[in-house]
C-alpha cells in the first residue's frame, strides 16, 4: 500500500484513472478500518486549499482536504460560520462529511447536512458534480458515501452569519446523573460535550456552549449545574465553596476553577478547541 498526494485536480484524475484499487484518505482520524486497502491511498491534503465564499448564496466552496479549524477561521474573518462544527480542528471537511461525523448538539444536524454540492473524481477519472438543488434525484446518498462513489475534490457548504459562543466547563459529573438525566443534560445548550476517563464513576468534564442570544445556563440549587464562587481557588478535593469532596448541591457538577478558565469564554464557532488545546 502506498499513499499518493496529488497537487492538482488533473493529477488526481490521472491517478484515479490509472489505478486498479484506490481509496480516498482524509486526515486519518477515524478509529475504523474504512481507509484500509491493499491498493493505493489517495490523499487530497495536497490540493490547493481553496475556500471561496459566495455571500449572495450564503455558501462556501471548499477544497476537500481543508481542515475545519482552518476553514472556520477564514469564515469568521469574513463574518460567516457553519451552523455546526466538528469537535476537532484537524479533521478534513470531506472526510468528516463522507463519514457522517456528527459534531455535538441536540438540535444540530450532522456535518454532512451542510453540503449543498460535491465535486467527485469517479473511477474513470472524469469529474462529476452532484448538486442538492439542481439534481435532487441524484443527490441523496452522494455526501455520506464513505468514498465509494469517487474522490471528492470540493464541497459547497451552507453558511450562517457568524455568531459568538460562550463556553462553560464543569468538572466531575457523577455517572448516575448523566444516565438518569441524559436528555436534560445533552439539551442544556447549543452544543454539549461530555468527556470521561471511563473510571471512577464520574465524568471528567462537561462543556456547555451557548450560542449568542441563548439564555444563560440555569444554575444554583435544584439545577443540574451549580456555579460556585469564582473568587477562591478550587480545592483539590472538590468544590471551592466548601473545600470538601463534592459540591454542596448533591449530584451537581462543579465548575472549573478560575485558573483553569472557569469564566465563560467568548469565542467564535470558527475557532474550535479540543480538550488538549485548552490545557
Amino acid at each position: 500500500m502506498r499513499v499518493r498526494r496529488p497537487r492538482t485536480v488533473a493529477g488526481l484524475q490521472a491517478m484515479v484513472a490509472g489505478g486498479t484499487r484506490v481509496r480516498a484518505l482524509g486526515t486519518g482520524h477515524s478509529f475504523s478500518r474504512i481507509a484500509d486497502t491493499d491498493g493505493e491511498l489517495i490523499s487530497t491534503a495536497g490540493l490547493p486549499p481553496t475556500a471561496d465564499i459566495d455571500a449572495a448564496a450564503g455558501t462556501v466552496t471548499v477544497a476537500s482536504g481543508v481542515k475545519y479549524g482552518d476553514l472556520a477561521q477564514r469564515l469568521n474573518a469574513a463574518g460567516w460560520a457553519l451552523a455546526n462544527m466538528a469537535s476537532l480542528p484537524h479533521i478534513s471537511v470531506a472526510g468528516a462529511c463522507a463519514t457522517a461525523t456528527h459534531g455535538s448538539g441536540d438540535h444540530n444536524r450532522n456535518l454532512a447536512a451542510a453540503v449543498r454540492a460535491v465535486d467527485l473524481v469517479t473511477a474513470d477519472g472524469s469529474l462529476l458534480t452532484l448538486d442538492r438543488d439542481a439534481g435532487p434525484a441524484r443527490f441523496p446518498g452522494a455526501v455520506v458515501a464513505l468514498g465509494a462513489l469517487g474522490v471528492a475534490t470540493t464541497l459547497t457548504l451552507d453558511l450562517v452569519p457568524a455568531f459568538p459562543v460562550r463556553q462553560y466547563v464543569y468538572d466531575d459529573l457523577p455517572g448516575g446523573e448523566l444516565t438518569g438525566h441524559f436528555d436534560e443534560i445533552m439539551g442544556a445548550a447549543y452544543s454539549v460535550s461530555v468527556f470521561t476517563w471511563w473510571r471512577g464513576g464520574r465524568h471528567h468534564q462537561v462543556w456547555l456552549k451557548h450560542a449568542d442570544g441563548d439564555p444563560e445556563p440555569r444554575t444554583g440549587p435544584g439545577t443540574r449545574f451549580r456555579v460556585c464562587p469564582r473568587t477562591r481557588p478550587r480545592s483539590k478535593k472538590g468544590c471551592p465553596a466548601r473545600g470538601t469532596s463534592g459540591c454542596p448541591i448533591s449530584g451537581s457538577a462543579s465548575p472549573r476553577a478560575p485558573a483553569q478558565n472557569s469564566r465563560p469564554s467568548t469565542c467564535s464557532p470558527g475557532r474550535p478547541r479540543s480538550p488538549r488545546s485548552r490545557r
